[in-house]
């Protein structure tokens, strides 16, 4: 079965399956400013916290939580667990109180939940807002606007705070283990780290939601913006997802699908994802970085449709790690990118290939191929990369050459297909003549793909569109 039509397929079944939930069934409205919610006061924060987490904590089957149109300020560790078929109504602003200074901390193997991220100690800070162990959920906003987490991330952001705390910081909107989730009309401002991230989840959709992360307002990732570095945009993993009609302006991922593996509750693999109708403009439309495990981490079966990308940093950025772990295993197989338009992205506008980072075992350099001698290790031979196919791919004005198809030469890529993948004036760095870094792939390149990839075969005959 085409892998467009079995996603399409997966989608009817999770809007039967109740994602779209009516607000006119709704048992109790709870109003967090009539409870005693203060808005407009920062001083408030930590008392405003305390509240808005009895009233998540007293929420029944059939509530909701109404959040008024005004701002109110937080402190950090604001939690829903365990709830089923509840809503939260967001016509106003939550905002983070500044710095990590107060910030609620929280031990023990929490502090690793996310196996996504680099390892932190056992002492870490609480998520800005966390979900866990629900059903049946509705993030909504009754205001023509929509709704707003404020994360004021620019007092975390920065290269010493980096050097000082790693990746101990705050996620604005964190899911763990949930199924049946609608997230609507929400927009997410400044992230001290990742942005969103749902984990281990199966039937989400997202629409009309917005990333914002910006250090001053460049229309480009310059230095300075990149100083906002690791603030993911959406980050999923699991089965059923649908995005759409969004979009994502960071510093980092912008749209990225993350894997799972055997240990999964909801999805063993990360698979039937459909994201289209999205703006992005950041390190890309993301598959990974998969990274092998014992227990086959993987993606399959996405797909990414009608994406406009201004300025982005990367735009398709596909990406796995190395493990050292003989017996691991990984797969990102049956992707799909169309009808996808970039304007004068500044990096790399193609990257299929490793991870290219600074924090993982046998990465790609940060600095390649700019520094002489810098390594770029290919993909390990224990992930498998096949099917995967970019169709109607339109670049125009790149700063530096099309892209990098990086395989393993031991184990090369199969069937990367290009259909009418054109590169408008593309830039003459790094690759020079050549246009793309291409090695250890099977690839064909089809109807009108120009520049061609040099490792590529061509075809003259015409594919059938799925």
């Amino acid at each position: 079965m085409p892998v467009r039509l079995m996603i399409n397929l997966c989608l009817l079944l999770l809007a039967a399956a109740g994602v779209r939930h009516e607000a006119a069934d709704r048992l109790e409205r709870l109003d967090f400013e009539a409870a005693g919610g203060a808005a407009n006061q920062p001083e408030k924060a930590a008392s405003n916290t305390a509240l808005l987490n009895r009233l998540l904590d007293s929420l029944k089957p059939k509530d909701t939580l109404y959040i008024s149109a005004k701002t109110f300020w937080l402190a950090g560790g604001v939690r829903l667990l365990n709830a089923h078929d509840v809503t939260l109504q967001l016509d106003g602003t939550l905002e983070f109180r500044e710095g990590r200074s107060g910030w609620p901390e929280q031990q023990g193997n929490v502090c690793n939940l996310n196996p996504l991220q680099p390892k932190r100690s056992l002492n870490c800070v609480q998520e800005a807002f966390f979900i866990a162990n629900v059903s049946r959920l509705t993030l909504t906003s009754g205001n023509q606007h929509g709704g707003t987490l404020n994360g004021n991330g620019k007092s975390w952001w920065g290269y010493i705070e980096y050097a000082l705390h790693g990746e101990d910081r705050p996620r604005l909107l964190s899911i763990y283990n949930a199924t049946d989730i609608l997230v609507e009309k929400w927009h997410f401002v400044n992230s001290a780290y990742w942005t969103f991230t749902a984990l281990d989840v199966a039937r989400l959709e997202v629409r009309f939601c917005s990333v914002s992360a910006r250090v001053d307002k460049a229309p480009e990732h310059n230095l300075g913006n990149l100083d906002a570095f690791n603030t993911d945009g959406f980050d999923v993993s699991g089965r059923d997802i649908y995005i759409h009609h969004s979009e994502v302006w960071n510093q980092d991922d912008c749209f990225t699908i993350q894997p799972r593996d055997r240990r999964g509750i909801n999805s063993q693999c990360t698979e039937n994802v459909l994201i289209e109708n999205v703006n992005a403009s950041g390190l890309g439309l993301t598959i990974g970085a998969v990274l092998p495990t014992l227990f086959h981490n993987c993606i399959r079966n996405v797909t990414f449709h009608k994406a406009y990308m201004f300025h982005t940093f990367k735009g398709i950025y596909m990406k796995s790690q190395n493990s050292p772990e003989p017996q691991a295993s990984g797969e990102i197989s049956n992707i799909l990118y169309e009808d996808i338009y970039m304007e004068r992205p500044t990096q790399v506008a193609i990257w299929i290939g490793p991870a290219q980072e600074a924090d993982s075992y046998k990465a790609c350099s940060l600095l390649w191929p700019v520094v002489p001698f810098v390594s770029c290790s290919p993909p390990s031979v224990a992930v498998l990369w096949e099917n995967i196919t970019l169709r109607r791919v339109q670049v125009h004005n790149p700063i530096q050459s099309p892209g990098v198809i990086y395989g393993n030469p031991k184990r090369p890529m199969k069937n990367i297909t290009f259909e009418n993948v054109v590169v408008v004036n593309p830039g003459h760095e790094p690759w020079g003549g050549s246009f793309y870094y291409c090695e250890g792939v099977n690839g064909l390149a089809l109807n009108g793909t120009t520049p061609l990839p040099p490792c590529f075969q061509t075809s003259a005959s015409t594919l059938l569109t799925t």
